[in-house]
């Protein structure tokens, strides 16, 4: 598995969005197939997925099923991968609270953003399944809701780094279990997670 990618900068918020229209980067820009991502959350758990408007879409922004019970809610790794980086981008000018970034190998990564905490540190290699922090809303463009903004992406550029957190980035549509998400002004209601349920 190669260790690669990176960057960051947010406009994320439970109540706001948008996505990439201008040089939108594809999944055919990654070295590899994408990987089989699940959602980040425990089997069975039904989540609520918000892409918003252009300036935020594709990435996602993700609240709990009712969503009183998103603070807190264990994060957990999509796909096996290397953590990329793991730190706290809550100081003045970096307003996108805990973060995690990890690298999954051919050019994917995932990135997490607003976490209450972190339980993986930069270059822990992490298993599909595999506890790597909490949601919360740490960063100022949290809004003080409770969420994940949630992206995917790839190295299009081929830096061994995948940009994140604004309009132009590396980030793509999200695939979960096969289904895509992340078009423009969409929500996904009660999608649920098979991640780690076994066989």
């Amino acid at each position: 598995m190669s260790k690669t990618r990176n960057r960051w900068r947010v406009a994320a918020v439970v109540v706001m969005g948008s996505l990439v229209t201008a040089g939108t980067v594809t999944a055919a820009s990654a070295e590899g197939p994408r990987p089989e991502f699940q959602l980040p959350f425990e089997c069975g758990q039904k989540w609520q997925l918000n892409s918003y408007d252009s300036t935020h879409a594709p990435a996602l922004d993700m609240v709990r099923e009712p969503q009183a019970d998103t603070e807190g809610s264990l994060v957990i790794a999509p796909a096996d991968g290397v953590v990329k980086q793991s730190f706290d981008a809550s100081a003045p000018g970096k307003d996108a609270g805990n973060v995690i970034q990890i690298d999954h190998g051919d050019g994917w990564f995932t990135t997490y953003l607003h976490l209450q905490s972190r339980s993986v540190q930069g270059g822990e290699s992490v298993s599909q399944g595999q506890e790597i922090g909490r949601v919360g809303h740490t960063g100022e463009t949290a809004n003080g809701v409770p969420h994940l903004h949630f992206e995917q992406g790839v190295d299009s550029n081929g830096d061994g780094n995948a940009t994140w957190g604004e309009q132009g980035s590396e980030r793509v549509e999200s695939v979960f279990n096969g289904v895509k998400y992340g078009t423009t002004g969409e929500t996904w209601r009660n999608v649920t997670s098979n991640n780690n349920c076994g066989s």
